[in-house]
């Protein structure tokens, strides 16, 4: 019986001893997977985290070249604004200057020239009044001006009796019959015609200026001299041509020199670069002129 005792301790030990070696061979089998899985999620881990510090760095330098950017583009707009600034202030100021420069330009548009020639002839006139005299020559409409002279003219030739004839130095009786031609003496600037080449600026150019609205000049042409018309405010201007001078009767030659503020607006007629019609047009021709830029 003892003897069984022995060979089922020494079988049994056996078996032991094969159990954990076995258990021990799985344990180390086990350990090993541990370990290559720690070093694999070790490597991995220094991966992410490399790729976490590259990335950090990439999000800094976009972070910081937004900041530049941004920097940058606030700068330039704090310089649209001031430029912006600057140039509404210079608009301000230009549309301020013309303006003023519109205003002075329709209220003293040949003060100079026109109103005080105006004013000396109504001086000497005995049927103009003292307080029309001194009444503010920008207050005197173009058509009391042209009144005013028809007085002071008609005043003048019916009071020719007070007048001294130029070649006898008589005096000249009511009752007897007047020569204009010589009681009057024509002003030096007013002498020629169109065909002489002296100077053509006299008290009657200012009155056909300041009828018209124009500026009036004589200039050169190739076929003779020629009247020259400017609207200062808009810069239409234009040429009048005389043919057949020694015909009362003769045709007026209309050249378009520019159009200026009315190229878009003129009519057909204006546009043309000649516009040829009589003389007896032109009351007419002017009637149309100062009706267009009056409406314009």
């Amino acid at each position: 019986m003892e003897t069984l005792y022995i060979k089922l301790y020494e079988k049994y030990s056996k078996l032991k001893v094969s159990k954990d070696h076995e258990l021990d061979q799985a344990d180390k089998e086990q350990e090993g997977k541990f370990v290559d899985y720690m070093n694999a999620a070790e490597t991995l881990i220094k991966h992410l985290n490399n790729d976490k510090m590259r990335l950090s760095e990439v999000i800094d330098e976009l972070r910081s070249e937004v900041v530049s950017l941004r920097t940058a583009k606030d700068e330039q707009y704090d310089d649209f604004q001031q430029r912006l600034i600057e140039e509404k202030q210079k608009n301000r100021d230009l549309s301020a200057e013309v303006e003023q420069l519109r205003e002075l330009q329709q209220e003293i548009p040949r003060s100079d020239q026109h109103e005080e020639p105006a004013i000396i002839s109504m001086q000497h006139s005995p049927s103009v009044s003292r307080e029309k005299v001194n009444e503010s020559p920008m207050r005197m409409t173009r058509k009391k001006r042209a009144r005013l002279s028809m007085e002071a003219n008609s005043e003048t030739n019916s009071t020719a009796s007070g007048l001294h004839a130029p070649s006898t130095g008589k005096k000249v009786l009511p009752d007897q019959p007047i020569d204009i031609s010589k009681a009057y003496s024509q002003s030096e600037c007013c002498q020629g015609n169109i065909d002489n080449e002296g100077p053509c600026k006299c008290v009657f150019q200012n009155l056909v200026e300041s009828l018209i609205d124009m500026k009036v000049s004589v200039a050169n042409h190739p076929e003779g001299r020629c009247i020259h018309l400017v609207h200062q405010s808009s810069g239409y201007s234009f040429d009048l041509l005389w043919r057949n001078k020694a015909s009362s009767t003769g045709d007026v030659w209309y050249h378009v020199s520019s159009l200026g503020a009315f190229a878009n607006v003129a009519p057909e007629w204006m546009r043309r670069e000649i516009l040829i019609f009589s003389m007896s047009m032109c009351r007419v021709f002017f009637e149309r002129i100062s009706r267009f830029i009056k409406h314009h």
